[in-house]
């Protein structure tokens, strides 16, 4: 069956699966989103997410939202997230409300960035869609805005297992770098 488009989540309440070619209680046809890795059994599976809001608000709205609720709770700062690679920020900005400076964080990741945060902490999403290609066992297209969550923790990465790569120096010869003129 061809794969169709499907409304998951229509204002905030849960209103239809993806369904393979095995039926669900209460859907008992396919919408076509049977996908399989290889060598693996197909099962319900997304191939493009588009993540979209009713009310979208532009950069400026959302960091001024933001700002607002950051002052509103007594918080000394606010985070902006430019992008993301998986669930640890890639880009990411302390924001200070007082006079709206930013600084660069570097080592941070979210604690527990999943469906539940985007279910309960998301407050508004932006009208800029990002296209985001996952490659994987199944392969997969996520469009998304940026999004403002009333609450996410942000924690230092653990960087204290990861093993530097163990590169031999390079041989040095004598005149290995040297430029000749007119050439």
């Amino acid at each position: 069956m061809r794969a169709q488009p499907v409304n998951v989540i229509e204002k905030g309440v849960l209103t239809n699966y993806l369904v393979g070619r095995q039926p669900i209680r209460d859907f008992g046809a396919s919408n076509g989103h049977g996908r399989a890795a290889p060598a693996t059994p197909p099962g319900p599976n997304l191939g493009v997410l588009l993540l979209k809001s009713s009310e979208p608000k532009s950069l400026d709205e959302l960091k001024k939202t933001m700002m607002e609720k950051v002052s509103a709770e007594g918080q000394p700062f606010g985070y902006r997230v430019v992008t993301m690679g998986g669930t640890a920020p890639r880009l990411l900005y302390r924001v200070y409300p007082k006079d709206g400076h930013e600084e660069l964080v570097r080592g941070a990741v979210f604690s527990e960035l999943d469906v539940r945060a985007l279910r309960n902490d998301l407050s508004a999403a932006g009208n800029d869609p990002l296209v985001s290609n996952r490659l994987g066992g199944v392969s997969t297209t996520i469009i998304c805005p940026s999004l403002l969550f009333d609450e996410l923790e942000v924690k230092r990465a653990d960087t204290s297992k990861d093993k530097l790569p163990d590169y031999s120096a390079p041989p040095l010869e004598k005149n290995s770098f040297v430029a000749t003129k007119g050439e």
